[in-house]
């Protein structure tokens, strides 16, 4: 009797631990590519080391420095319908022409740590479309 016990409790153990793996945090879904999206990085964006590829929605354009936009998750963008409701703005430096607010974009460079908060340093911006006619 003590081994049908011992073998139900294991058994319960295994699926415990299972269950557990599986649905502990959110699955990260990377792009054909390699490329990650911006809910990806958002725990942890300076443990990424060298270049990395970024999509993501241009939520605006600080005012204090033209160089830097902010993108959130396109998949947050889309749901609500607005570029004010994320949970984490990326902040991106780029010297080239600024995509317009909306834009889907893939942004490739590396991070750097910028006062309180790391941005990241992009050497190439690709607009992939535009969401709600760039409102």
């Amino acid at each position: 009797m003590k081994k049908y016990i011992r073998a139900f409790g294991i058994i319960i153990l295994i699926g415990v631990v299972a269950y557990s793996s599986f649905s502990n945090g959110k699955t990260k879904t990377i792009k054909a590519g390699g490329i990650l999206s911006v809910n990806d990085i958002q725990s942890d964006p300076l443990a990424y080391k060298g270049t990395i590829t970024i999509t993501g929605v241009v939520a605006g354009v600080t005012r204090s420095d033209p160089t830097v936009f902010a993108i959130i998750d396109t998949a947050e963008a889309i749901a609500c319908k607005s570029t004010g409701c994320a949970r984490f703005y990326l902040h991106v430096r780029y010297e080239g022409s600024i995509p317009k607010q909306w834009d889907e974009v893939n942004v490739t460079g590396s991070f750097t740590q910028s006062g309180r908060f790391p941005v990241f340093a992009a050497t190439k911006v690709d607009v992939l479309r535009n969401y709600f006619g760039g409102k």
